[in-house]
């Protein structure tokens, strides 16, 4: 009993914190005041004063994370909305999916050498544009550090929700496929909740984006890893 009110009160604490996240950003609609990230730094503002562990916390709200994989289907729906768009500009969606990701790889690779990071956290830093169930399992098979990548995923896929659309205003770019794959290939889910509110299309694509982009770096980073 005494953890199902826990429970509750943890999630209700989540809920209310994004709802507060989502009235702030309609106020003052800037990168900074995104509700994810508001309602992240708040959730954990209030850990740290009544003194909290993470373990704990995500044990009460288990149910909001059960609800991430019904989420994630759910973005089937737009895919099949704007299939015949998508299967249109396949061949420029490859492209983006190979060249954004070789280039985040790229720049992580050599960013962590120049900072003589350990290999364990460069090789997590390698797949930070992945989501992260898939993430997690190609730590396994290249030697990461399996406790870093959900967090790296997690910042880098905030953090790209909020400047990728400053980046695509102050370029004016205007096309759905180039609107949408940066998040999708960039932000992974976060991105692409992100992208639907610029428009369906763009979300399809980031959506789209998103799941090829995790199935073909799971074919291409282990490989790689085998000629290394």
């Amino acid at each position: 009993m005494i953890h199902l009110i826990s429970s509750l009160m943890a999630i209700g604490m989540t809920i209310l914190y994004f709802i507060f996240g989502v009235k702030i950003h309609r106020l003052w609609p800037i990168p900074i005041t995104i509700p994810i990230f508001l309602s992240t730094i708040t959730v954990i503002v209030t850990l740290l004063i009544i003194d909290i562990p993470y373990e704990q916390y995500a044990d009460f709200t288990s149910f909001i994370t059960y609800l991430l994989g019904p989420a994630t289907v759910s973005l089937a729906y737009p895919l099949y909305q704007h299939r015949k768009l998508l299967v249109q500009h396949i061949q420029p969606i490859l492209i983006g999916i190979l060249f954004g990701s070789g280039m985040s790889m790229l720049i992580s690779y050599f960013f962590s050498m120049w900072l003589r990071i350990p290999t364990e956290w460069n090789r997590s830093l390698l797949i930070k544009t992945i989501t992260t169930p898939v993430a997690v399992d190609i730590g396994e098979v290249i030697g990461a550090n399996l406790e870093v990548i959900p967090t790296v995923v997690i910042v880098t896929g905030m953090f790209g929700a909020m400047i990728i659309p400053s980046i695509l205003n102050w370029l004016q770019v205007k096309h759905p496929i180039a609107k949408g794959l940066p998040f999708g290939v960039i932000s992974h889910g976060v991105g692409t909740a992100q992208a639907i509110k610029e428009g369906e299309r763009e979300g399809a694509v980031s959506g789209a984006a998103m799941a090829l982009t995790a199935t073909i770096m799971s074919f291409v980073i282990p490989l790689l890893f085998l000629f290394v």
